[in-house]
């Protein structure tokens, strides 16, 4: 039977979503340098031509927006009393199309509602678009639907993601089997890492780097790093003490990305007048330097639309009235006719001599 950990290296998360920092980084890196070359030279296209061209985003302008989005995402869904599953699923989502597509290709608050919308088909909720159009003020449902292909484009149509929520109830079960520990201790722990686990991964980069079960163990030593040790040392108990220390230095590193976005942050990110001043500028500048070819989702569908309709399809030779109702007169037929007749009359009655 295949372990865990072989099981998850077949996963689409781990085989198209798993980087190093620095490879993570130089995708980040193209996919911003990319995206102004090509809206730079739209603007210049465009009539008039826009001259001087705007200040473009960088990377790390791009990371801070995006952890804005990703908190609106987080506090649209919990206003609709989505599951944490599915916010997270939404927020994995946004975070991995803007992976590979900039935030000034595509307008962000188009693919965050999609997001939602698209990620409770993905865990298999029924969610009507209407009560979603309903529920947030300003969506339009045309502008929802017009970009869920681009999102499934961007996310390369692999729509898997393993959340760390599962393996946090089975360590926490261990820990009930073990017995070393007082009930009130488990359920305090078992609170606060829930809380860690429904916030700090989705505002960093733990998905693209670690294991579910990683960014679990990283949550729980925040919570309790005494649980944490207690399990780690059954987990590895008559195996060498380098193997213990190499799992502690992974979760240990996990767990100071996740410190970096603490739970409490979800409730202060859009409340800070800090977070405010940071964001307005950014948005002003995100304005001017826009794809003006994709600033209109539902537009550049209909367009696409329109074009693949125009598109002339190949014709293909028809047959003859005399192929199909066999009344053609050509020579070739008469002259096989004329064979046959000569055929039969060699060989005189064709059913043969009387009895």
């Amino acid at each position: 039977m295949a372990t865990e950990d072989a099981r998850y290296r077949q996963s689409s998360q781990y085989r198209l979503w798993s980087f190093s920092p620095s490879h993570l980084q130089s995708l980040r890196d193209k996919t911003n340098a990319l995206a102004a070359a090509h809206i730079a030279q739209r603007l210049r296209a465009a009539s008039p031509p826009v001259d001087p061209l705007p200040d473009f985003l960088t990377p790390a302008d791009e990371a801070l927006l995006l952890n804005f989005q990703v908190v609106d995402l987080l506090r649209a869904a919990q206003f609709c009393e989505l599951p944490s599953e599915i916010q997270a699923t939404a927020a994995v989502f946004l975070r991995r199309f803007y992976l590979t597509n900039s935030l000034m290709t595509y307008p962000p608050r188009a693919l965050t509602m999609t997001c939602i919308f698209f990620a409770c088909k993905a865990e298999g909720l029924y969610y009507r678009l209407q009560k979603l159009v309903d529920e947030i003020p300003g969506v339009a449902g045309d502008e929802v639907l017009a970009a869920e292909y681009v999102l499934c484009q961007g996310l390369r149509f692999a729509f898997d993601v393993r959340h760390p929520y599962r393996a946090l109830e089975g360590a926490v079960m261990e820990l009930r089997r073990l017995g070393d520990f007082d009930e009130s201790r488990l359920a305090r722990a078992h609170h606060r890492a829930r809380e860690v686990l429904k916030f700090s991964p989705l505002l960093t980069d733990a998905y693209f780097h670690y294991t579910p079960s990683q960014i679990m163990f990283a949550a729980l030593s925040m919570a309790d790093e005494g649980l944490l040790q207690r399990l780690l040392r059954d987990a590895f108990a008559g195996q060498s003490e380098s193997a213990r220390n190499q799992a502690w230095d992974t979760v240990r590193n996990c767990r100071a990305m996740l410190e970096k976005e603490p739970p409490e942050r979800r409730t202060t990110y859009w409340d800070a007048s800090e977070g405010k001043e940071i964001l307005k500028p950014l948005n002003k500048k995100l304005r001017k330097c826009r794809d003006p070819d994709r600033v209109d989702l539902i537009a550049l569908q209909k367009a696409r639309r329109e074009q693949a309709s125009q598109k002339t399809k190949p014709k293909v030779a028809g047959k003859e009235d005399g192929d199909i109702f066999g009344t053609a007169s050509s020579k070739s037929k008469e002259a096989e006719r004329d064979a046959k007749r000569r055929r039969v009359a060699r060989l005189g009655d064709a059913f043969g001599p009387p009895l």
